[in-house]
This record gives C-alpha cells, structure tokens and sequence, in this order.
C-alpha cells in the first residue's frame, strides 16, 4: 500500500492554476492561484505582479513585495493574502514531516525551491505527496491542471537549497 497525503483543496488549486509564461512571476501566480481557490476571487496574475513591484507602507518602514521582474519575496505572498482575509504567515527551516502534517490538515503549503549554482528559484502550491511519484504541485511553469510530480531526493535536495523555506496560507481563515 503506497503512503499518500492529499490536499482537501487539491482540486480547486489545480483547476484554479494559471500559467506564468516565460516571466519570473511564479510567486504573484502562485498567489493568484490560491486565492482563486480558497477565496474566489480572480485577479490577474500579470497585474498583481506590477502590483507587488511597488513598495507599500506597512508600520514605519516601507516593504518591498517583488523585485522588478524578479523574485517574488515570501512576506510579499504572505502581505497579498493577508489583504485578503488570509492567515498567513512565511518561516524557514521546516521540514518534510511538517509539510505532510500540514497537508494532511488542510493548510495550503508553498515550498520555494531552486538552487545557488546557477542561481533560481520557484514556488508551487503543494496538492499531494506520495510514497512512489514523489511531490505532486500546482506549478504555474505549465498549462495544464494536473500536479506537476517532483521525486523525493529531488525536491528535498532543492528545497534544502533554499533554507526550506516555506509560504503557509493557515485552513481555518482560509475556509471559514
């Protein structure tokens, strides 16, 4: 019997998914993506992008969201679901045990992944984990609405790369 873990929110994040293209916009369509299918609501991934690119005054300082046709920073995912009535929040250092947990409760989990030589990085929306096939995602790279399988070594080996940071959207603001 193969050990699976599967997102209550799968179908929606799949059938919500919108391509990114050729940009470097992963992060803004991810986000796009999930609010879609927890909240219904249907921006467009190409202008929160532009929108996320201007710094926005949150207490003192102001807080810069995306790099201009780069990297989408987590607190700039976690900043955009907040607006939203989401609970979220952004954390290093997690692990592969909490991602199934987490899952398996219903939290919407968002991995960045990539790697130092040469320097990338991107973001899916994690949907299923499965003992044979690996890690299933959402991933705005391709068109279709299927998960996007990463094998184990893999995915730990690029999302160790990356600190194993991870972009959280908690279930219980989420579907409330």
């Amino acid at each position: 019997m193969t050990l699976k873990h599967t997102s209550p929110h799968s179908t929606k994040l799949l059938k919500s998914l919108r391509c990114q293209g050729q940009s470097n916009d992963c992060g803004a369509y991810t986000t796009a993506t999930v609010l879609k299918a927890l909240r219904g609501i249907d921006l467009e991934p190409d202008q929160l992008a532009r929108e996320m690119e201007k710094p926005v005054r949150r207490g003192l300082l102001p807080m810069v969201r995306k790099i201009p046709n780069s990297a989408t920073l987590p607190w700039g995912m976690v900043d955009v679901f907040k607006q939203h009535g989401l609970n979220a929040h952004w954390r290093f250092f997690s692990n592969t045990d909490y991602l199934k947990q987490q899952l398996d409760r219903g939290n919407v989990l968002m991995p960045i992944i990539g790697n130092w030589k040469p320097l990338w990085a991107h973001v899916m929306t994690l949907v299923d984990v499965d003992e044979e096939k690996g890690w299933g995602f959402a991933n705005t790279q391709y068109e279709v609405q299927d998960p996007f399988w990463v094998a184990d070594a893999t995915f730990v080996s690029q999302w160790k790369a990356m600190g194993n940071l991870l972009v959280e959207v908690e279930v219980e603001a989420a579907v409330g």
